[in-house]
């Protein structure tokens, strides 16, 4: 079987992460690099060997058909996060041989309000979330590779770490509400904060916690949790959570409000207090809101070393790694042939 990856660089991208991922970790023949024309973060090309490089036509969301054509030609399988960056892709695969797995993000697949879209051969779905409202396709975790907790501190506060990376529409990780619930934090606690786009909310101070802000992001992803205890993450939708999968790989408890799909993803889920209807690429989404005093306490819970360790020991069985996931990959892809 040669597979062909589909790729993207942005190191701060979520796409493009999930694609290095895999590419690290699957027999990749070959990859198609593509190119955005004013990329909103530092790129690094050199993730991918000897890739072919691809120029996404912003403007008519396209890219080259003779050159996409050439990089398929020969492959049987072709892999992609999210997107094929262009949607005739689907129909040059099928007039090839070439089978075309898309890893969707649910909240940006517009098939079921767009019937026009051409389908890939599978659609491959991160966690259960919506599953019934989204093309047919099989749940496959993205999986992560271990990571070596960092040295724990020894100050004896809880350590929270939180991922803003570059701020999706309505505050979809939780941002602005972590800025209300910290003022019901009683605990003492070091909140790290990482954005991107340079600018974070101003967290009001508090005798009780030191608050750790970077604005403009990490060189090293790693640093993100770096000698965390807890990654909090007061999510108010989304099909996958990268920094959740991350943080938990890295030894963390991950904390995320009581709905799907973090029941996959996090070992400490706080009550929601209320759903409310938002558009989306995919049609309506309820997205949640949370009790802040309620998910406060929480945080001050986890400040109790038993409760902690208790949270630490369920988180690491929520991991799915490389090492259990890589043959079933590939034995859905030998499937499809």
């Amino acid at each position: 079987m040669r597979l062909g990856l589909i790729a993207r660089c942005e190191i701060a991208r979520g796409i493009a992460i999930q694609s290095k991922n895999f590419y690290d970790n699957m027999p990749v023949d070959r990859v198609l690099l593509v190119r955005m024309p004013r990329p909103d973060c530092v790129v690094a090309p050199d993730w991918y060997q000897n890739a072919t490089w691809a120029s996404y036509d912003d403007k008519n969301h396209q890219l080259d058909e003779t050159l996409v054509r050439e990089w398929l030609d020969g492959l049987d399988v072709v892999f992609t996060v999210e997107t094929p960056n262009d949607w005739r892709m689907p129909l040059w695969c099928r007039e090839m041989g070439v089978k075309l797995i898309i890893q969707g993000n649910p909240e940006f697949v517009r098939h079921t309000t767009d019937p026009s879209i051409p389908h890939p051969d599978a659609w491959w779905w991160p966690t259960k979330w919506r599953l019934d409202q989204l093309p047919a396709g099989k749940v496959m975790p993205v999986p992560m590779s271990p990571v070596a907790p960092a040295a724990s501190t020894d100050d004896h506060r809880l350590h929270l770490t939180h991922v803003v990376g570059k701020r999706a529409y309505a505050d979809r990780n939780g941002t602005d509400l972590l800025v209300q619930i910290m003022r019901y934090v009683r605990a003492d606690v070091k909140l790290s904060v990482f954005g991107i786009d340079g600018q974070l909310p101003e967290f009001r101070r508090q005798r009780n916690i030191e608050f750790d802000l970077h604005p403009d992001g990490v060189d090293n992803k790693r640093d993100l949790y770096a000698g965390a205890d807890v990654l909090v993450m007061p999510r108010r939708y989304g099909g996958l959570c990268l920094p959740a999968l991350e943080a938990a790989a890295s030894g963390l408890v991950v904390m995320m409000p009581d709905c799907s799909p973090n029941d996959e993803l996090a070992a400490v889920r706080p009550a929601i207090q209320h759903r409310r209807p938002m558009s989306f690429a995919c049609g309506p989404v309820l997205i949640v809101d949370v009790n802040t005093p309620s998910f406060a306490a929480e945080i001050d819970n986890l400040a109790q070393p038993a409760a902690l360790e208790a949270a630490r020991e369920q988180q690491s069985w929520m991991v799915p790694y490389w090492a259990d996931w890589r043959q079933c990959y590939l034995d859905e892809m030998e499937s499809m042939l």
